[in-house]
């Protein structure tokens, strides 16, 4: 082992420790290990952001765009609405939202399919009066299935698809991923529904939002006399001390409609303030500010509403920028003019003061605001809403726009006429053009986190490479199996793989292993193809942990799961997943 392979092995063993505690943010570890690399000599200065004009990047990105073009137009949302009325039986309906979902996926964003019909599947439980962690997890694991599909069915297929094409010269096509896609998401939707629904355990999640989001303290009505220190201030200018531990709902006035409280209006005497807090925190507010109490009430739900005014429920993916925020950091209140009343985690609404609670992916957060102020949020913090959007009828000529171009794309793509990324980029750009998308949707749309985690661990896959340390990991690989045949070599890899993405991100899963991978058939004089699509397979196969993949995250908190739950179906998928893929893939592209 040379001093080059020992720096880029004690290096990568360092980035997937933080990857796998989780602590610090993937993409901040992904830069942080580029930046050492170039200081160590391991990947050159001149091509240390070579990874961000890569093509896997720019395919990536063009596919994000496209599914927030498809999402606005209203396609999806018109065939999520109408599939959600099929189905009488709960197995039934889990089934069609499960091809549902795995369709959608083939063809855009894994969470973007998934955010659509997961409000599908939590209104069709409520309705039904069974518990949405029935429905959640088969959704997130057929949002994975559907990605194995296409060529832009998730970031692992692209790369692997780019390193076919620096190795040989033609990258994968649009559908060559399909056999194996195709074969994994039936067998896996039929395992679900013939046993694998037994295995999901039964939490109470959002079925009743009243049951979970039950606000035990008060509503209580306080009147602001002359003489209370709040009189003739905005909340700003109130104490932090005296506002940490109550909630103003509204703000009442004569002749002012009630409102989420804005915090630079003044607060003149006579006005009535609406307070959610408990009787501890409500008797220290009244001795502090001098106010009085006017009235209080049990509070449901339906009590935060008024006019012009609703309460949501949003779900918070890996990559939103509420992580590791509180409701006061942000300053929700006055960016967004929105109320957070309460957050809830694996099912159980958290007790403490919510906008005090550091929040974390897949908390479910119950929100009241205007419709709009709601969607500037969801919106600029990247967060899903858990409630059925209204469809547009009136967007048909948007909508099938939107179809049009997209439809293109694929068939130009498919026939191999122009590259992937040239197509998908021009595609993009036409969305914007023909006004199917915003420009500022656009942009919201790129998950930067992605982004980066790709741009950065490119060069230092490619370093695996120049400095042999790939050769070396794929002969020690080889060494360990020789006594197996060739389909026990792949499901070993593939099963690797598989336990790599659920610790770490699947693309740097794939940027990881692809080289070790092609290594290792080059020095058994293999195909490159089956050892690649292993890789491909075990890195979009992440059903063991609620970290894996952002699917698994976001449903944890809507499904009310804990992090031991996923193992339980998840291990059954995996070895279903080994047991198809294996010999499909020797099928369709021998050794």
């Amino acid at each position: 082992m040379t001093l080059d392979q020992g720096l880029i092995f004690g290096l990568l063993a360092v980035m997937l420790f933080f990857f796998a505690q989780n602590k610090i943010r993937y993409e901040v570890v992904a830069l942080s290990t580029l930046v050492i690399a170039v200081l160590l000599g391991l990947v050159p200065r001149d091509e240390a952001f070579s990874g961000f004009g890569h093509n896997a990047v720019v395919t990536v990105t063009a596919v994000l765009v496209l599914s927030q073009a498809l999402i606005d137009s209203g396609f999806v949302e018109i065939i999520a609405h109408y599939v959600s009325r099929f189905g009488k039986s709960q197995l039934s309906q889990l089934g069609i939202l499960m091809l549902g979902v795995a369709f959608f996926s083939s063809i855009m964003n894994n969470i973007g399919a998934l955010a659509l019909f997961m409000p599908v599947g939590i209104q069709m439980a409520r309705k039904n009066n069974y518990s949405p962690s029935f429905i959640l997890m088969p959704l997130a694991f057929a949002s994975l299935f559907g990605g194995m599909i296409t060529l832009i069915g998730s970031p692992p297929n692209i790369i692997i698809s780019e390193f076919r094409r620096q190795v040989s010269g033609e990258a994968f096509t649009m559908f060559q991923f399909a056999p194996i896609g195709l074969a994994i998401t039936v067998g896996g939707i039929l395992m679900i529904l013939a046993f694998g629904w037994r295995l999901i355990p039964t939490r109470k999640g959002q079925i009743t939002r009243d049951d979970l989001f039950s606000i035990k303290e008060y509503t209580t009505v306080v009147s602001v006399t002359k003489d209370s220190l709040m009189a003739n201030k905005t909340i700003r200018e109130v104490s932090p001390e005296i506002m940490n531990r109550v909630n103003i709902v509204s703000h009442v006035r004569p002749g002012l409609s009630n409102s989420v409280l804005n915090p630079y209006r003044i607060i003149s005497p006579g006005d009535k303030l609406i307070l959610a807090c408990s009787a501890e925190a409500l008797a220290e507010f009244l001795k502090r500010t001098k106010t009085e109490l006017s009235g209080s009430k049990q509070i449901s739900t339906e009590d935060m509403r008024s006019e012009g005014m609703t309460v949501t429920e949003i779900a918070i993916p890996p990559s939103s920028g509420l992580i590791n925020q509180t409701a006061k950091t942000l300053d929700l209140r006055s960016r967004f003019h929105v109320n957070l009343l309460a957050i809830a985690r694996e099912g159980e609404r958290l007790g403490a003061s919510p906008n005090r609670i550091l929040m974390k992916a897949g908390d479910v957060l119950l929100i009241q605001g205007t419709m709009a102020s709601i969607q500037e949020l969801i919106n600029d913090l990247g967060v899903l809403p858990l409630a059925e959007r209204k469809i547009d009828l009136k967007q048909n000529q948007r909508t099938i726009l939107a179809f049009s171009i997209f439809a293109l794309a694929l068939a130009i793509v498919a026939f191999e006429i122009l590259p992937a990324d040239i197509t998908f980029l021009a595609a993009t750009i036409l969305m914007v053009l023909t006004k199917v998308l915003t420009i500022q949707s656009a942009l919201h749309a790129i998950d930067l986190p992605i982004i980066f985690l790709l741009g950065a661990i490119i060069p230092v896959s490619h370093a695996l490479e120049t400095t042999g340390a790939a050769t070396l990991l794929a002969e020690m690989l080889l060494n360990a199996t020789q006594a197996m045949p060739t389909w026990g070599v792949l499901a070993l890899l593939l099963s690797l793989t598989m336990l790599l993405t659920n610790i770490i991100n699947n693309a740097a899963a794939a940027l990881l292993l692809a080289p070790i991978a092609v290594g290792m058939a080059g020095l058994v004089g293999h195909s490159i193809d089956p050892y690649l699509l292993s890789i491909f397979v075990g890195a979009t196969s992440a059903y063991l942990t609620p970290i894996g993949h952002a699917s698994c995250t976001v449903v944890m908190g809507p499904g009310g799961y804990r992090f031991t739950d996923y193992w339980k179906l998840g291990l059954p998928l995996s070895i279903l997943t080994v047991l198809i893929a294996v010999p499909v893939i020797l099928a369709f592209y021998p050794i």
